[in-house]
Parts: structure tokens; sequence; C-alpha cells
């Protein structure tokens, strides 16, 4: 799938990770001190620096010809993918994945019309357990063409992207501006050259030319 939209319509993009400061160290020297290399005894003798945890997957099958596929990934003991090929014809179709391992399923993907392409993605941005992002291609041309998001992350969706055209840009906008539940704007691109044209307000109360 594919999504040529205005990207900051989906949220806030995730926090940059702070960096550990490095530890302090005293007494190193010069080499004239004569002070043993601290790094001699990091790692005891014959030691072994240890690779990547071993992944492992196990494959149940069933008579009506699915099959699932259980992984994971890091090797904690936990199961952090499940694929299910749900026809038969060895291709995955159905996705559930725990990104950060954190034991809570973070990420959906669905293949409905069970042609190789998937046709929804949902995403739990903030581990809450509940989706923040909803993607549908529902023409099966893949592109998405229905976006549905929880940019504050409160539960409740506040912003929906529409593809008319299928041209992969979203061509109206509704946003939750108050936060609500209900839709306050509107956004058209009438002429579907991927820049807004007309702009409407469907609450009065988050209109910010009308004063009461």
């Amino acid at each position: 799938m594919s999504y040529d939209g205005d990207p900051t319509v989906l949220g806030e993009g995730c926090a940059e990770p702070e960096l550990p400061g490095a530890g302090e160290h005293e007494g190193f020297g010069t080499a004239a001190d004569g002070m043993p290399d601290p790094l001699a005894t990091a790692l005891p003798e014959e030691s072994e620096v240890s690779g990547p945890p071993p992944v492992s997957s196990v494959v149940t099958h069933y008579a009506d010809g699915s099959s699932r596929l259980a992984t994971d990934l890091d090797g904690d003991g936990y199961v952090d993918l499940v694929q299910v090929d749900a026809n038969g014809d060895r291709v995955m179709d159905l996705s559930y994945q725990d990104t950060d391992w954190d034991g809570r399923i973070d990420l959906v993907e669905r293949d409905t019309n069970f042609d190789g392409r998937t046709d929804q993605v949902l995403t739990d941005t903030n581990s809450d357990g509940r989706a923040d992002s909803v993607l549908l291609d529902r023409d099966h041309d893949g592109l998405v063409d229905r976006s549905i998001s929880d940019t504050d992350l409160d539960g409740r969706a506040d912003t929906w992207l529409t593809d008319r055209d299928h041209d992969g840009r979203p061509d109206v906008v509704v946003t939750d501006l108050d936060e609500n539940g209900r839709a306050d704007r509107l956004l058209l691109d009438v002429d579907h050259d991927g820049t807004i044209d007309q702009v409407g307000y469907l609450d009065g109360g988050t209109n910010p030319y009308v004063s009461y």
C-alpha cells in the first residue's frame, strides 16, 4: 500500500529517543602512569560475545487448508508475530504483530480479498490497546482511499481522510477540532489536484471567522 497525502495529518511523529549519557570513569590516567588496561578483564577468557536472540516459529496446519504461523522474534519465549493463511494459498492474509515487544498487539494487517496485497492496516501507536490509525484500501487497487486517525490518542477518532478519485491523494479531510467526538471542519479538494480548494465548518463554535 502507498499513501501520497499529507503525512502530518496522521498525527505527530514518534519522539526522538533520548540517548544514554556516557558513564564516569576515573583513574585511567595516561599511558605513562602504568595503569592496567580497564578492558583487559571485561570479558572472561574464552568467552564469546552472544549474537542476536534466536528466532523460533511454530506452524499449525488445519484440515480446511488454512494455516497459522506464530513467531517469537526476540527470543523471550512469547509470540510477537502471528500470520494466518485463511484460504490455503500459502500467502498470509492476516497478521498480528507486537512491534515494541511489550506483550500487546499494536499492528494488524489484513488482505480481505486474498489478492496478496494488504487492504487494512490498524496501528496502536502508544501501546494502550486501542487503534490510533486505520488505513483502508476499499477498492483493492493498492492505494489508501480511507484513513481514520486518533491524533491526540484519547481513544476517539478526530481525523478522517477520503480519496474519492483513487489517485492516492485525499480529496476530503474532516477533523474534530474541539475533541468532542463530532466533526467540526471540512476540507475539500474539488478539482483533485492535491490542493485544498474549500474549507467549511460544520460546528459554528469552532469557526475562527465567526464570533458569538
